[in-house]
């Protein structure tokens, strides 16, 4: 399988590249506006096919149906970060902290993966990009706080 070498700092900052083009108010097109940003669920990967859309409805792209742009907001990071377009078209359906984990070498920390997966949610329920990577730090940060406060030696009272 190709993978590519992206670091976090990579990544984040092609999130705010993206975002900075298509702007904070963007969402993701209708269904009826633009149907090539969608995944018909008899067309996802069979590894990835239970993370078809709730109830049948398409769920959303990496890649347009034809191939040439970059529809969601972590497949246009990914490929602004070095990522083929064909590569990512491999992966229609599966969520964004797999998809990282498969074609990232070496892997992002949990972190990234984990944001880059509650992004992709907001993305997903119909809400901006603005809110798309608010969610994306707020998790990096919330996680990362996890993690010190997990290690902190237990203080006695």
């Amino acid at each position: 399988m190709h993978t590519i070498a992206v670091t976090e700092d990579q990544f984040t900052a092609a999130l705010h590249a993206v975002v900075g083009e298509r702007g904070l108010d963007w969402t993701y097109p209708g269904i009826d506006t633009d149907p090539e940003a969608y995944v018909d669920p008899a067309d996802q990967h069979t590894l990835f096919a239970e993370n078809s859309g709730e109830n049948g409805v398409p769920s959303c792209r990496y890649v347009s149906a034809d191939g040439h742009r970059a529809m969601c907001l972590i497949g246009a990071a990914l490929h602004r970060a070095g990522m083929p377009l064909h590569l990512l078209a491999d992966h229609e359906g599966a969520l964004a902290d797999a998809v990282l984990d498969l074609l990232i070498v070496p892997a992002l920390p949990d972190a990234v993966t984990t944001a880059a997966r509650a992004a992709q949610n907001v993305q997903d329920d119909g809400r901006t990009l603005g809110d798309a990577l608010t969610a994306y730090h707020s998790v990096l940060i919330s996680t990362r706080l996890s993690t010190i406060a997990d290690r902190a030696p237990a203080s006695s009272s």
